[in-house]
Parts: C-alpha cells; structure tokens; sequence
C-alpha cells in the first residue's frame, strides 16, 4: 500500500507542476506575446537587476520596462523556492530555471 499512495502522491506533484507551468506559459504570453524564456541578470549586489524576454529564436521581445517587471515578478511570485538573486533563465516550454552564470 504505501507504494501506491507514493505513487498517487508523485502523480498529484507533477499534475501540480504541470498546471503552473501552464499557467506561467498563458500568463507570459498575456504579459509579452512571443516569449520563450526569461533571463535575469544579477547586479554586483546579488539581486536581479535587469530582465530580458527572449522569443523561441533566442531574440528580444519587443516589450517595455513595466513587462519586463511583470515578467519577473510573476516567476517571483510563482516559483518561490527559486534563488532569483543570481542569474537565471526560466524556459517556458519545459517550465525549467537553469542557472545561465557565465562558465569560468
């Protein structure tokens, strides 16, 4: 029994993971049309300080300074247990945040 119920428990974590990825998706889309992924960049004191919205070809979206904002506070406000104070890139097609610090 307790290998279903952890089973049913991992099937209820991905159905989760999948809705908000959906969610993010359908609200980025509302925010900037065309985005594909989020990139923040960290100031010299560790916090985000500036926002790219890339299309699926890797080009900036065409999208203003308070989008750019909405972008990055709803990743904020929606994947809490992401250290945002590095640089990070959400994909919006996989739901995945990778961390895109320049190699050594």
């Amino acid at each position: 029994m307790p290998r279903a119920i952890s089973g049913l428990q991992g099937a209820h974590r991905a159905r989760r993971q999948l809705t908000r990825r959906s969610v993010i998706a359908r609200q980025l889309e509302q925010i900037a049309p065309g985005t594909a992924a989020v990139q923040t960049h960290a100031g010299e004191d560790g916090r985000a300080k500036w926002v790219v919205l890339s299309s699926a070809d890797g080009r900036p979206v065409g999208a203003d300074a308070e989008q750019h904002r909405a972008a990055y506070g709803l990743l904020r406000r929606l994947l809490p247990e992401v250290d945002w104070t590095g640089a990070r890139t959400y994909d919006v097609a996989t739901g995945t945040v990778t961390d895109s610090e320049p190699a050594a």
